[in-house]
C-alpha cells in the first residue's frame, strides 16, 4: 500500500499533472483512477477537448496504474479510440486497469468518461517493464 501511495503522490506532483490539471485520485496494484477539468487551454478549434490532451490525461492515469507494481513500466505502444468530446468546464474521469502482465510487457486498458458516465475514449497501452520484471508463470 505504501508503494501505491508513493505512486499516487509522485504522479500528482509530476510536471504533466501540474501542467494539465490532472489529479490521480486512487492507486492500488493494477488499478488507477484520475480526473481532470477541461479548461479553455485544453480545447481544439471546434471547442472540444483536443485529442492530444485527452490522450495525455489517459496516459498519465495509465502510467500510475503501470507503475503501481514492484517494477517500472514505460509506455511503448498505444491505441486510442475517441468516441465523444468534452467541453470547457466538464470534469472527465479515467480508470486504468492492468489486464495482462507477462515477462517484460504489461497491457493496460483505460476508459475515459464524462460526469454522465458516457465513454469519451478507450485506450489500450503496452508498457515495457524495465526492472525487477516478474517471472512468467
Amino acid at each position: 500500500m505504501e508503494r501505491c501511495n508513493d505512486v499516487k503522490r509522485r504522479f500528482n506532483e509530476c510536471n504533466v499533472s501540474n501542467l494539465l490539471g490532472i489529479t490521480i485520485d486512487h492507486v492500488e496494484e493494477g488499478l488507477a483512477r484520475g480526473r481532470m477539468t477541461v479548461a479553455k487551454k485544453h480545447t481544439n478549434v471546434f471547442g472540444g477537448i483536443h485529442g492530444g490532451i485527452l490522450f495525455a490525461f489517459a496516459d498519465q492515469v495509465g502510467g500510475a496504474c503501470g507503475n503501481s507494481l514492484e517494477y517500472k513500466a514505460l509506455l511503448v505502444e498505444s491505441v486510442a479510440r475517441f468516441k465523444k468530446t468534452a467541453r470547457e468546464g466538464e470534469v472527465i474521469y479515467a480508470e486504468a486497469r492492468l489486464v495482462h502482465s507477462r515477462r517484460q510487457k504489461d497491457t493496460i486498458e483505460i476508459t475515459v468518461t464524462n460526469g454522465r458516465e458516457e465513454v469519451l475514449a478507450l485506450l489500450k497501452m503496452t508498457s515495457f517493464i524495465v526492472d525487477n520484471a516478474p517471472k512468467a508463470p
